[in-house]
């Protein structure tokens, strides 16, 4: 079953919901999914529009919640035999499931992950466990953007493919996945590649390597004993070594989320320098700046990457009920998005060079950066930035003369419509 937000002319003139230019876009989205329009069944939260617009009061307004409870409790119906419901958008999710999708790209936001059903009179066990894998009495509610807003916000798109793409594997059972077991001690040596992730106290304003590290992880794979939690308290100067091949070391791959947080860790666990022997020692990577060549435009956090490409149900909201699961996951879907995101550069050789050839190795010259900071020219500085604050403008006033009116090119929403709506560009696959 699909659940929208609530009907728009078009569903109000004919009396039935997605009839418009949104289902007609749904089409492609169900084929996506494997599925035609006549496997599934359509619905709204809504079954009004307010005062005759498509815009509805915001989702915090008592009137918007009181408006969701009584249409639902109304006119609300779910077929028997449903198995699985796609909400799109904030409205039917806090319907369905009491969460809010947010924004899709931020780190609070639902979108992408399953949620349990909690409709009164759907029967659900009274107790689960987090990250969150539906059993059979469950109905499960994938959250995912609703596809109006891609007619304004068309770069929400590759997102939203992606969540309807898991409806056949949610459907058969195989996502999302059980979290593996894990080690609480670190291997003897480090594998050819591996994830490295910390969980750290920092006192704001002190140098980022005063961090005091809490606990670490690392990953080498997503099966049971691949990956290893390991506190700090335990093990606070012992770090496994590379593998020595013949009389030489094997230089380890090692993924990070973002290096900055987790170099220092990293050489102080190893015995390696900072500024300089843990380069030497490891080849490290960063998905931040690996998605960012990639998908400049999109969020780069954990939740975001693990919601495009990971195999686990959401799992970040666990930092405080079960911290060692919570690590132990940080890395095990960090491996998988760094496995997609290979492939993803092997499919687009320009993007591969940019990685290889200009961000890797500037990587290390940041984080050192980070750590000391960067000496600056202040005049040059200034100079650069005049420079290109005169080009701003200038590129302001050209697109404000094209398009006939004072056009921001700072919004999104405004230059979408110039180039999606009025010049007619459609955005890439």
């Amino acid at each position: 079953m699909i659940v929208g937000q609530g009907p728009g002319a078009e569903e109000c003139e004919q009396g039935r919901p997605f009839v418009g230019k949104t289902g007609q876009m749904m089409e492609k989205y169900l084929r996506d999914a494997g599925l035609t329009r006549d496997e599934v069944s359509v619905g709204n939260a809504l079954r009004c529009r307010w005062r005759g617009t498509n815009d509805l009061p915001p989702i915090t307004q008592t009137i918007t919640k009181d408006a969701l409870k009584h249409c639902w409790a109304a006119h609300g119906r779910i077929p028997d035999g449903t198995r699985l419901i796609v909400s799109q958008g904030d409205y039917a999710a806090v319907t369905l499931t009491g969460e809010t999708v947010s924004a899709g790209d931020k780190s609070t936001g639902w979108r992408g992950y399953l949620r349990r059903c909690t409709l009164p009179h759907v029967s659900r066990p009274n107790s689960f466990t987090e990250p969150w894998v539906p059993q059979p009495a469950d109905l499960p509610v994938l959250l995912t953007v609703h596809l109006a807003r891609l007619f304004r916000e068309p770069w929400y798109t590759l997102p939203t493919r992606l969540d309807w793409a898991k409806i056949p594997r949610i459907l058969s059972g195989k996502w999302p996945r059980k979290p593996p077991k894990f080690n609480l001690a670190p291997p003897e040596t480090w594998p050819s590649a591996f994830t490295f992730d910390t969980e750290f106290w920092h006192e704001e304003g002190t140098a980022p390597t005063s961090a005091r590290l809490i606990r670490w992880s690392a990953s080498w794979g997503t099966g049971d004993g691949e990956t290893c939690v390991v506190e700090a308290a335990v093990h606070e100067h012992v770090g496994p070594r590379p593998k020595v091949l013949g009389s030489s070391y094997l230089r380890p791959r090692v993924i990070t989320q973002y290096a900055p947080a987790d170099v220092h860790h990293l050489a102080r666990l190893t015995g390696t320098d900072w500024r300089g022997s843990v380069w030497d020692s490891y080849l490290i990577e960063d998905t931040v700046w690996k998605h960012s060549c990639l998908h400049s435009d999109y969020a780069h956090d954990l939740n975001f990457l693990t919601s495009c490409y990971g195999s686990f149900n959401r799992h970040k909201h666990l930092s405080e009920s079960d911290p060692l699961l919570y690590s132990a996951l940080d890395a095990t879907v960090l491996w998988e998005v760094d496995q997609a995101l290979e492939r993803e550069l092997n499919a687009d050789p320009q993007s591969r060079r940019v990685w290889e050839t200009i961000d890797r190795p500037a990587l290390g010259e940041f984080v050192r950066a980070q750590y000391r900071g960067l000496r600056t020219h202040p005049a040059r500085v200034n100079e650069v930035v005049d420079l290109l604050k005169g080009q701003a403008d200038e590129a302001t006033l050209r697109a404000q003369a094209i398009a006939g009116w004072p056009i921001n090119l700072g919004s999104n929403p405004q230059v979408g419509h110039r180039i999606y709506e009025v010049e007619g560009i459609r955005p890439g696959r």
